[in-house]
């Protein structure tokens, strides 16, 4: 997994934080719904990106947020059962 480094000031642009955190909102839902370790990893980048955001220095409630979202998100994926993205925990059924 690529983590950014919110303390780097290269020239790396980052989307609108509004498009990151719509993308989030579609991606937790997306997990809430069927659980996938992809999707964590993913969202984990999500929340990375909008810590890195120069648009959010002015936001510190929201930066508050975001962190600890992202210390959950990485417990989850800590903890995390869930089958990578596209695996079934389903048995598969086989005709003859």
């Amino acid at each position: 997994m690529k983590t950014i480094d919110c303390n780097d000031s290269s020239d790396e642009l980052l989307p609108d934080p509004a498009l990151i955190q719509t993308a989030l909102c579609s991606l937790m839902t997306r997990h809430t719904v069927r659980p996938c370790l992809g999707l964590v990893y993913t969202i984990l980048h999500h929340l990375q990106m909008l810590l890195a955001h120069p648009d959010m220095v002015n936001f510190p409630e929201r930066r508050n947020i975001y962190d600890q979202l992202l210390q959950q998100w990485k417990h989850i994926a800590e903890r995390s059962q869930a089958p990578r993205c596209g695996e079934t925990t389903r048995p598969r059924v086989v005709t003859h």
